[in-house]
């Protein structure tokens, strides 16, 4: 093991000390023994032992390292490979697998060179002067009036492009389409309307996974789309949490009505508005957008394509000097059964995959790298020892980091870092459960996609600016400390900062000192998920708090709430009448883990017999010692139901304190939300410890010599929701 864990704090009790974080900055691997040099003005033909003599790609240092190691064990230090700075287009993953691993004393290092900056693509640059005007006449009566003399085509066979042959029926992402960025900027696919949605008058057909629906649409737009046989409209279609995109059959103009070409489950209409005979007649505030259509083109920087012939239609930026496409689907690097790897000082771009997926890896490291303007998802680690450091994740059609590993049946810790990575604008393609980084959840609302997940650690990273959550929560025995979040969550509904799903096993999860702030939801367990203790946070904004939803075993204490109004916390017990005690997803969890034997029964005692006593209620609440600053309003909101609410075992409040002013903060008008030591808290609250607020963020290290300044909490109203009242929802 090349750096510190500290992990033992992992193994604490559920309500464990708080003791010191693990060390902030691994040390850099030691001085290589062998030195390799790529340049893209290389050659594969030489000896690859000096920059001037360098390779052409990275696949042939990789191979020539495989033949070094053929003849004799690698050398005290292993091998750095130095790459230069340029471009470096990928045709292919650069694969990685159990051949190319390094050894404790002996790593194998793929880095920048000093000053320079590598950059592995995955896209191609296309010749501006291959792109026509648009003379068809028929073409022309189609366009947007405004817009006709500025669009410009590209047939995609003649510059040899691939492209999907169309969209499927429905989906949840982009399609497969590829992406068009302009001087390194991505540019946005037509749209209608340009901003915010549009949204159904009334469901005519409310439809299922078999039956299409339909609907009355409010507007005369549709009716300028009736020649184009490729069309999807891309929606929430029955609530804030799903916004899949489907094929129109037709569109009727004269009766104002969309028929859909595909069925998708549960159909469409308001989840709970419902008719008498089932059908839902939707609420008129369903919100939905048109995709791709060239008739929709009409502004700067929008494009489409014509899946019927095959040609990209585009309103160049003026002054744009290079068009890139992306084009390869395979993730840019993989990594499969390594041990011993860093990759540092890395840019990784321009893609229609994923940046780096490494499965069943031992000791990889990714450090001070960037991964940018991609399709999917920036990292996918599944592994041991593992460390994501000061990485610069964003503009990403997905999610930023995925991290599992670990084994949640023997409780057996992952040691992964997620550390001081600044993690941005993503979720833009597939918005829902991308996360900017989920532990273990899988990037599904189902369980499908979920991974053992054990001992984790992330810290210090800045996550902001997308759509949906900013941490997903699965597994075991998890550290989130010294994060910070803002301006998430408002592309969906029941999101949160922190979120997790369905599972009594979540157990072990701590969540401290961080600071979540003008953004959507703070810390939401939902629909009885358990075991996280909250302590020490900053939690600031209108639509933030914590909202436990019917799950066991929370402790919310010692943290910060600043609001406008109440409330900050609440919880229900709506396992109750959802049927969770006999819920066979929760059930299968909690027997998978045969918590009634070691090392579940030492790890968590007395577990299993709780879990067979009531478990679908929010037993074991407790919120104790929080500061509450809010000038109006109630602090809890409690929706126990009446059958329920004598339980004294559902919740513990004590020793909260509310001001409806300022309590003392150092600076609240710079958004410096420390204490003062005479601050009033410490004496209205007893046993209240001060918050570490100067410690929390993204910090300096090797391999992060800037940190951008933090924006300044502004406490107003955030963007409108989806739905009107989700305005001022914090819960799930």
């Amino acid at each position: 093991m090349r750096f510190p864990i500290g992990f033992a704090l992992l193994l604490a009790c559920f309500v464990p000390a708080l003791p010191a974080a693990p060390a902030a900055t691994p040390p850099a691997a030691s001085a290589p023994g062998i030195r390799l040099f790529v340049s893209p003005q290389g050659n594969d033909a030489a000896k690859g032992d000096s920059p001037a003599r360098a390779f052409a790609t990275l696949s042939r240092a990789r191979d020539e390292i495989r033949r070094l190691k053929t003849s004799a064990p690698l050398p005290p230090g292993g091998v750095t490979v130095e790459l230069a700075g340029g471009s470096y287009l990928l045709t292919e993953s650069f694969a990685l697998t159990a051949e190319d691993s390094g050894t404790a004393t002996a790593p194998i290092v793929y880095r920048a060179r000093a000053g320079e900056t590598p950059r592995l693509l995955g896209g191609r640059t296309i010749p501006l002067d291959r792109l026509r005007p648009v003379a068809d006449p028929a073409w022309r009566r189609r366009l947007a009036p405004e817009a006709a003399d500025h669009i410009l085509t590209l047939d995609l066979a003649a510059v040899s492009l691939s492209a999907v042959a169309s969209f499927p029926p429905v989906f949840d992402d982009q399609g497969g389409l590829f992406e068009v960025f302009a001087d390194g900027a991505r540019q946005p696919l037509s749209r209608w309307p340009n901003d915010g949605f549009a949204t159904m008058k009334r469901v005519l057909v409310t439809g299922d996974g078999k039956t299409p629906g339909t609907f009355e649409y409010t507007d005369d737009r549709p009716a300028r789309w009736t020649e184009n046989s490729y069309i999807w409209l891309k929606g929430q279609w029955r609530v804030g949490w799903e916004d899949p995109a489907i094929r129109v059959a037709k569109i009727d103009p004269a009766a104002r009505t969309i028929a859909f070409a595909a069925g998708i489950p549960n159909g469409i209409g308001y989840k709970y508005i419902t008719n008498p005979d089932g059908s839902r007649p939707g609420n008129g505030k369903e919100p939905w957008q048109a995709l791709n259509l060239p008739e929709e083109i009409d502004r700067p920087g929008e494009w489409a394509v014509d899946f019927a012939s095959r040609q990209l239609f585009i309103w160049l930026p003026d002054g744009v000097r290079e068009l890139t496409i992306t084009q390869l689907t395979d993730p840019l690097i993989t990594a499969k059964d390594v041990a011993h790897l860093d990759l540092v000082g890395l840019d990784l771009g321009y893609s229609l995959g994923n940046g780096l997926v490494a499965e069943n890896v031992d000791s990889l490291r990714l450090l001070g790298s960037r991964i940018h303007h991609i399709a999917g998802t920036a990292v996918q680690l599944h592994g041991l020892r593992s460390v994501i450091q000061s990485n610069d994740l964003h503009d990403l059609g997905a999610g930023g980091v995925l991290v599992s590993g670990g084994d949640s049946r023997q409780l057996l810790s992952s040691e992964n870092i997620i550390l001081n990575n600044n993690i941005h604008h993503y979720g833009m393609l597939r918005a829902q459960y991308s996360a900017g980084v989920d532990v273990g959840f899988g990037g599904a609302s189902n369980h499908r996609g979920r991974r053992d997940a054990v001992g984790v650690l992330v810290a210090h990273n800045r996550i902001h600016d997308a759509p949906r959550d900013a941490i997903l929560v699965n597994g075991q025995n998890h550290t989130f400390e010294y994060n910070e979040v803002s301006a998430c969550g408002f592309g969906s509904a029941d999101t949160g900062s922190f979120y997790s799903w369905l599972d009594w096993t979540i157990r072990g999860v701590v969540i401290r000192y961080n600071y979540l702030y003008d953004t959507v939801g703070g810390v939401n367990p939902d629909d009885g998920a358990s075991g996280f203790h909250v302590y020490g946070n900053v939690i600031a904004g209108p639509r933030t708090g914590v909202w436990i939803a019917s799950g066991p075993d929370h402790i919310v204490e010692n943290n910060i709430f600043i609001k406008d109004e109440g409330p900050v916390f609440g919880l229900d017990d709506r396992g109750s009448g959802r049927g969770y005690a006999t819920n066979k997803t929760l059930l299968k969890r909690v027997a998978a883990m045969a918590m009634n034997t070691p090392p579940w029964s030492v790890r968590f005692p007395g577990l299993a017999a709780r879990l067979a006593d009531r478990p679908e209620l929010p037993r074991g609440t407790r919120f104790e010692r929080n500061l509450i600053v809010i000038p109006k309003g109630e602090p809890i909101q409690n929706k126990i139901s009446g059958k329920n609410a004598k339980n004294p075992d559902l919740l513990t409040v004590a020793d909260n304190w509310v001001s409806p002013t300022d309590p003392g903060f150092v600076n609240a008008a710079a958004g410096n939300f420390a204490l003062k030591p005479n601050s009033p808290a410490f004496k209205n609250i007893p046993g209240f410890k001060p918050i570490p607020f100067d410690q929390i963020g993204l910090k300096l290290d090797e391999y992060r010599t800037t940190v951008p300044p933090r924006p300044v909490f502004k406490g107003s109203p955030p963007p409108a929701a989806t739905q009107p009242d989700q305005d001022r929802n914090f819960g799930t």
